[in-house]
């Protein structure tokens, strides 16, 4: 390889590597909301059963893309005003349970479900499960599923896919 090809080729890759520093900086200044869309309060728990977000904390509504890296933007809140959100505990036994498969609409999430299912009428045949597609898509809360799966559903298993 000549050493002009080289230089063309390290050229290259700071220009690509400029432009996306430059992309990504002028997309966090002008990331706004989409108009008419309505602020509803989610709160997403880790596997440890905390608030997901920087410290367990969100930035402002309508904040840019970046905010939450910006200690300038972080709430201010002490440790003591934390509540701690636990998930819901453990089941002693599958046996005879019903059990939820929820497809998000995630990519992959309902061929992963149906696997799923397809193992627990294998394995597990006194497990009952259920595949409920959410309605909307992974990100959109669907509150007509929550009182379904609180009435019937002893367990849920909430496919993302990937």
């Amino acid at each position: 390889m000549s050493s002009s090809h080289f230089r063309a080729r390290q050229n290259w890759s700071w220009l690509i590597v400029g432009a996306i520093i430059l992309a990504s900086g002028i997309g966090c200044k002008h990331q706004v909301g989409s108009a008419g869309s309505e602020a509803r309060k989610v709160t997403v728990l880790d596997p440890r059963g905390q608030p997901s977000g920087i410290f367990g904390r969100r930035g402002e509504a309508g904040a840019g893309m970046m905010a939450n890296r910006n200690p300038d933007t972080q709430p201010t809140m002490s440790r003591d005003e934390l509540i701690p959100l636990r998930m819901a505990p453990r089941l002693s036994s599958l046996d005879n349970k019903t059990i939820y498969l929820v497809d998000t609409q995630f990519a992959g999430a309902k061929e992963f479900l149906e696997e799923l299912q397809a193992w627990f009428t294998k394995n597990m045949p006194s497990v009952k499960t259920v595949l409920q597609i959410k309605s909307g898509n992974a990100f959109v809360d669907s509150p007509e599923l929550w009182p379904e799966l609180k009435k019937k559903a002893d367990g849920v298993v909430f496919g993302v896919g990937g």
